[in-house]
């Protein structure tokens, strides 16, 4: 690849850079712990935990941070009805549609009310009608509360539809960053261009 989901790792804390530095609101992040970040992540395999419900699954970054079980409730059921899953709450991962799956993964890492919300691939295991549905309903929830996010993707008409900026990378290099429009309209180099059609 081109380094996208290393970026993001890095962004997260998973992996150090070699160099450089990550900030977030003009604080350093580079050498802060994963958990002290306030960044929410969902990743490409959703990554849900098989043994816990999705109840269980959503509120498991509020157990790990110690919140009261009243009010990781209270937030469990508030994502579960923001994702449209609100009869879902009891069951498994297993019982799960991919589309379902990856809502779980998504109002998980809502849950903790991020600063940041890290999207890597999220969509590219499911099949083009999921995708598409799933896409605006991430946009429309990001555009609801207002969070900064992040989303990596080699779909350029996912790129296209979804951001307000684009960062278009090669080989660990960022190639052009801009608004959609001028991704799409004014193409900097040729990867680009080609990137766009």
């Amino acid at each position: 690849g081109c380094g996208k989901t290393t970026t993001l790792r890095m962004i997260a804390g998973f992996e150090l850079p070699t160099s450089g530095q990550i900030t977030m609101d003009g604080q350093e992040m580079t050498y802060t712990r994963p958990n002290a970040r306030n960044i929410g992540m969902v990743f490409q395999s959703y990554a849900l935990f098989p043994n816990m419900t999705v109840a269980g699954n959503i509120g498991f970054g509020l157990k790990v941070a110690g919140k009261a079980a009243a009010e990781i409730k209270e937030r469990v059921a508030e994502m579960l009805q923001l994702i449209g899953l609100a009869d879902l709450g009891e069951r498994y991962p297993y019982q799960l549609s991919g589309g379902q799956q990856q809502r779980v993964a998504l109002a998980r890492a809502l849950a903790i009310r991020p600063q940041l919300l890290l999207l890597d691939e999220p969509l590219s295991a499911l099949d083009a009608k999921i995708r598409m549905n799933l896409r605006n309903e991430i946009r429309s929830i990001q555009r609801q509360l207002g969070i900064t996010t992040i989303y990596v993707t080699h779909d350029q008409e996912e790129a296209l539809s979804l951001s307000d900026r684009i960062v278009v990378m090669s080989a660990g290099r960022m190639e052009q960053v801009g608004s959609p429009f001028e991704i799409y309209n004014f193409p900097q180099t040729r990867f680009v261009a080609s990137f766009v059609g």
